[in-house]
C-alpha cells in the first residue's frame, strides 16, 4: 500500500436531498443545508414515489393525489430552505430514479436519513442499496436514528473517524476523510479492527504491527504540517468495536470506503457497513472507489 503523495480538495456543488417527508429526513434536511453553506453547494430536493409499494396499501385511484401532495410538499421545502436545485420527484423506485439524476444534475453528493434497522432494510436494502450504496458515483451521506447533534448555520467537523479495512479502495476514501480534515482542521482517527478470525488463524501481534504500519502509510507528508492524527488498531468484531469507540469519542463525521464493485446480498445486514449506517451516533459519509471500478 503507497502513501498519498498529495491532498486533493474536495468540494460538493451539487447535493441530491433525499427524502420521504419523515422526522428521519427532517434530521437529514439539516445536514443537507449545513453542507451546502459550507461548500457553497446547490441543493436537490428529491422524492420517488413507487407504485407497487403504494398499492400494496392504498387504492390506484389515489397515486395521483399521492403524487401531487408529493410535488407541493417538495417545492414547498425549496422556496421554504431557498433551496436553489430543481426540486425532483420520480414516479417508480427510487433506484431507478436516482442513476438518472445523477447525470441530468451533476450530483456530487447525496444526502438522507435513514430510520433505523427496520426502516433501513425496507429504503436501503436490495435494488435501493444498489442504486445509491454501489450504483452511485458520488459520495452518500446517510443521517441516522441515532444522530441528534444538528449543524448550525454551516457544516462543522471538529473530530473525523475513518474506519478501514486496508482494503485495495482505502486510498481513494482516504482522500475523502483528508480532504474534510483539512477543510475543517479536524482532529482524524485512522481505525482498523483486526477480527477475531484472523487473528486465530495468524499471529495476533504480527497483524496489530502490520495494520498500523499501513494505517501510517495512509498519511502523506504534507499533512503532518496541519494533522496530528490517531491510529488505532483493535482485535474483535468489526462493527462492535468501531460503534464502541465512536459512541465513546462522539465524532463529528465517520467517512466509509467500500470498495469498487461491492454489491449488497442478504449477508449486508450482519456486515460493517450496513452496521455503521444503521447506529453511528453521527452522519456517515460512505465513499465507494469509482477509480477502481469495472
Amino acid at each position: 500500500m503507497q502513501a498519498l503523495q498529495t491532498i486533493n480538495k474536495i468540494s460538493f456543488k451539487n447535493i441530491l436531498f433525499l427524502t420521504d417527508f419523515t422526522e428521519a429526513s427532517q434530521t437529514a434536511l439539516a445536514y443537507a443545508i449545513g453542507f451546502a453553506r459550507h461548500f457553497g453547494a446547490q441543493i436537490y430536493p428529491a422524492h420517488a414515489c413507487d407504485p407497487i409499494i403504494l398499492t400494496e396499501t392504498a387504492a390506484p385511484d389515489i397515486l395521483d393525489e399521492v403524487e401531487e401532495n408529493s410535488r407541493r410538499h417538495l417545492n414547498t421545502m425549496a422556496k421554504e430552505y431557498g433551496m436553489t436545485g430543481t426540486p425532483l420527484f420520480a414516479r417508480g423506485p427510487v433506484a431507478e430514479a436516482v442513476p438518472a439524476w445523477i447525470n441530468e444534475h451533476g450530483i456530487d453528493l447525496i444526502i438522507m436519513g435513514t430510520h433505523g434497522r427496520k426502516g433501513l432494510k425496507h429504503f436501503l436494502m436490495g435494488s435501493v442499496a444498489e442504486a445509491i450504496f454501489r450504483n452511485a458515483s458520488c459520495p452518500v451521506l446517510t443521517v441516522g436514528p441515532h444522530v441528534t447533534v444538528r449543524p448550525y448555520n454551516d457544516f462543522k467537523a471538529e473530530k473525523i473517524l475513518f474506519p478501514t479495512d486496508l482494503g485495495a479502495h482505502a486510498e481513494f476514501a482516504t482522500g475523502y476523510a483528508l480532504s474534510v480534515a483539512q477543510e475543517n482542521r479536524a482532529q482524524i482517527t485512522f481505525m482498523h479492527v483486526v477480527s477475531l478470525e484472523e487473528a486465530f488463524q495468524h499471529d495476533r501481534t504480527q497483524l496489530v504491527t502490520d495494520a498500523f504500519k499501513k494505517l501510517e502509510t495512509l498519511l502523506p507528508a504534507e499533512a503532518k504540517a496541519w494533522c496530528q492524527p490517531e491510529f488505532i488498531v483493535e482485535v474483535g468484531d468489526p462493527p462492535k468495536e468501531l460503534l464502541g469507540y465512536a459512541n465513546t469519542e462522539r465524532p463529528d463525521l465517520i467517512v466509509l470506503g467500500l470498495p469498487a464493485g461491492k454489491k449488497f446480498n442478504g449477508a449486508f445486514r450482519s456486515g460493517v457497513t450496513y452496521n455503521i449506517v444503521a447506529e453511528a451516533p453521527c452522519p456517515v459519509l460512505t465513499v465507494r472507489d469509482v477509480m477502481n471500478d469495472n
